[in-house]
């Protein structure tokens, strides 16, 4: 799709950084398919020991989430989720996150596999916002498994070069365009497009962002995030002295 319609003509599949975003892809897939979901358990796990409720119960759910059918689980899952995650996505534009969430920015060339570069603690911290919330409410983690194919096949077509954007319905959901400006270096487009699926968070919030007629073209971001598995895996514990604000402001601290 990349080849055949492409939003940034020219792109480079083997472009630099590729081979770290291999690596990112897998350890991508071992956090959040394993290690944050252990996290999230541990997470939930007082909500059982205070409430006497039997841990064998984790994977069915309790309470009146539970008693919901499972497609209306899913449902619920589905736009809850999104909800609180387009907050732990602004959570992660504000100065103390920022440096942590910046590895995912770092892509100044954005395709499909820039969708995997993501911290462990980037992807931990999303976890725990809106996924052990909903678990901890009563829902059954199996609305989450079964939902992850999807969403996480989507996550990669919304970073892809593809020059989609859903014309009119883009106000309805989240295309490759919207998240791409999400990704820009345009200044007009900076903290807006939070959203993962449903724009109408966006729209609500003030940080919808979709000229019709216009596509993103320069990506990445102002501060020096290495090249490399090994040095963007450690690049958020050093200084960085430009930090965006999800609410709304750039902020600058001491280095």
């Amino acid at each position: 799709m990349e080849r055949l319609w492409p939003q940034v003509k020219g792109a480079r599949t083997f472009r630099a950084g590729f081979g770290a975003d291999v690596v990112w892809y897998l350890v991508q897939s071992f956090v959040s398919r394993l290690l944050a979901p252990w996290v999230v358990f541990f997470f939930v796990l007082p909500v059982f020991v205070l409430g006497d409720l039997p841990l064998e119960d984790y994977w069915v759910g309790f309470g009146p989430a539970a008693q919901l059918s499972f497609a209306v689980q899913v449902a619920c899952v589905f736009v809850a989720g999104d909800f609180l995650s387009y907050w732990q996505h602004r959570l992660f534009h504000t100065q103390a996150a920022w440096p942590i969430h910046a590895v995912h920015h770092s892509s100044e060339q954005l395709d499909w596999l820039s969708a995997t570069r993501f911290h462990p603690l980037n992807e931990i911290g999303a976890q725990l916002i809106y996924v052990a919330p909903l678990i901890a409410l009563g829902f059954s983690p199996l609305a989450f498994v079964v939902l992850a194919p999807f969403t996480a096949t989507y996550a990669v077509l919304l970073h892809a070069n593809i020059n989609l954007s859903f014309g009119p319905f883009r106000y309805v959901f989240a295309s490759p365009t919207f998240h791409r400006w999400h990704h820009t270096k345009t200044a007009e487009a900076q903290n807006k497009n939070f959203a993962g699926f449903l724009p109408v968070w966006d729209v609500l919030f003030g940080t919808f962002y979709h000229p019709a007629g216009k596509t993103p073209q320069q990506f990445g971001i102002d501060e020096a995030i290495p090249e490399g598995f090994w040095a963007q895996l450690f690049s958020p514990f050093r200084a960085q002295p430009t930090r965006l604000d999800g609410f709304g402001s750039r902020t600058r601290s001491e280095s």
